[in-house]
């Protein structure tokens, strides 16, 4: 009973607290499901297939970043700035292995 008691509060909270995009994204694209996270020791994010959706854990991205296409960069580029506090510059690409981003890490 405790523990559906608890799991009530954790939804009825995540529906009044939005989910932070610092976190993590759910992308839910032509059936096809994708969960992108940070990688904090390359410095870069990945994107992984999901098979069930996890909007209730993730940030969803709004539907201009999504449709028609996917857009990594702008979902990335919105995580990272929840993240860090500010926009960091990067390099953008989409390789053989999928879209990429690198920022540059520098101080000037």
């Amino acid at each position: 009973m405790n523990r559906v008691l608890n799991l009530q509060n954790m939804i009825v909270k995540a529906r009044y607290n939005p989910l932070n995009p610092k976190d993590g994204a759910f992308i839910n694209h032509k059936n096809t499901k994708f969960v992108t996270l940070y990688n904090s020791i390359l410095d870069t994010y990945g994107i992984f297939k999901v098979d069930k959706d996890w909007s209730d854990y993730y940030w969803v991205p709004p539907d201009s970043y999504v449709y028609p296409t996917v857009q990594w960069e702008e979902i990335w580029k919105e995580m990272d700035y929840c993240s860090k506090g500010y926009y960091r510059d990067y390099i953008y690409s989409e390789t053989i292995n999928g879209p990429e981003i690198q920022f540059n890490n520098y101080f000037g």
